[in-house]
């Protein structure tokens, strides 16, 4: 899934996908390895096949000594989209108060998604910008 969220957008002209490095991320999402913990909670069909993932880091702000969760990876095959993504990210707000997180950041690659999550009633707070060095 990462691969195929990597090829089709903005990523692809920064970043080479590793399937390697992919696995072991996700395997330390889902081992509560990274941050102070973490997740990776999946969406699938009724046979078991994976369609959807959303995976989350929590962290102590270093300005406010708050704990905090933000999104690493948030995707849904095009093809099954509707309501599997709004159930996962339910399911990660669910995770992050349940670990006692004040709030959840999202990352938003597109404007579509900044979009969104202003609909849900996230609020900007900065923006990022790569480049390939």
């Amino acid at each position: 899934m990462g691969a195929q969220f990597i090829a089709t957008s903005a990523y692809a002209t920064i970043i080479t996908p590793d399937l390697d490095a992919m696995r072991t991320f996700a395997i330390g999402l889902i081992r509560g390895q990274l941050g102070e913990g973490s997740t990776l909670i999946v969406a699938e069909r009724a046979r078991g096949d994976l369609v959807g993932m959303i995976g989350l880091l929590l962290y102590t702000h270093y300005f406010s000594g708050q704990r905090q969760a933000i999104e690493m990876v948030w995707w849904v095959d095009p093809a099954v989209r509707g309501g599997v993504g709004l159930r996962l990210l339910k399911d990660a707000e669910r995770w992050a108060r349940s670990h006692g997180a004040i709030s959840l950041e999202m990352i938003a690659p597109t404007p579509r998604i900044e979009l969104l999550y202003e609909l849900l009633g996230f609020r900007p707070v900065e923006r990022t910008f790569s480049r390939r060095l």
